[in-house]
């Protein structure tokens, strides 16, 4: 078997590749590149298989974003070598936004969500949502709220829980949410719910649709507040700014 290895080979190469932030292909520059190939023969068998990699570092020439690509190509294989990108990504690929004001821990779990979204982990990512919900719950330290439970003969009482459901109800009854918000999280809820407890596995496209949901929350609960702080103290306005209500 015979292997070489050649830095910089491909290096200054212009190739085809999908950029993430400019959601199409673009021409990508090869800054870097460590480049394999090998040769397995069997002389007495009159056989050959060849190989080759192809580590690059790609810089997009529309946006600047850097990533990594590997190209592998086998002999025994497909014509079309295969190609691997790093960060991971499709045209469906969610891009993380930017929250400058979230507690670690609930910016934490957000960013393993997406990295979930964007590597096919549906059911682990649906459990990142609940997950997310029950720490703003946590962080705004809403530990019950008020639950309807139903009665016989059609009639209902309320009662205080300390689920997840009571939770939700908790941020409404604190005016950190609309009713109609803690509506959608209780749909999360639910979403989160089927894939803990029975193991479902959502689609992407209602995951896609909770992710968005999810971020449109932490920006109203985290981001504006604080926003609207910083234009307050700008203007000279000596009272606090009201309570953002989802």
């Amino acid at each position: 078997m015979s292997r070489s290895s050649t830095p910089s080979a491909t290096v200054g190469k212009v190739v085809k590749v999908l950029c993430s932030e400019c959601k199409r292909a673009t021409n990508h520059l090869v800054e870097a590149s460590f480049d394999t190939a090998g040769t397995e023969t069997d002389y007495e068998g009159g056989w050959s298989i060849d190989w080759s990699d192809h580590h690059q570092v790609v810089r997009c020439q529309g946006c600047d974003t850097v990533s990594f690509r590997q190209t592998s190509w086998f002999s025994e294989g497909d014509d079309e070598p295969s190609v691997r990108l790093y960060p991971v990504r499709t045209v469906d690929t969610i891009a993380s936004q930017s929250f400058l004001n979230l507690p670690p821990a609930l910016k934490r779990i957000y960013g393993e969500v997406v990295d979930c979204y964007n590597n096919g982990n549906l059911t682990l990512c649906a459990a990142g949502l609940r997950a997310i919900v029950e720490g703003v719950c946590a962080d705004r330290l809403v530990v019950d709220g008020p639950v309807e439970v139903p009665l016989s003969g059609g009639l209902t009482k309320t009662e205080r829980r300390k689920s997840l459901d009571g939770k939700i109800a908790g941020l409404h009854e604190k005016g950190l949410l609309t009713q109609d918000s803690a509506a959608t999280l209780h749909d999360l809820r639910f979403l989160g719910n089927d894939a803990v407890h029975e193991l479902k596995r959502p689609s992407e496209e209602d995951l896609k649709l909770a992710i968005e949901i999810i971020e449109h929350t932490l920006h109203q609960l985290y981001e504006i507040p604080a926003k609207a702080l910083a234009l307050n103290k700008s203007i000279g306005r000596s009272s606090p700014p009201p309570t953002s209500v989802v």
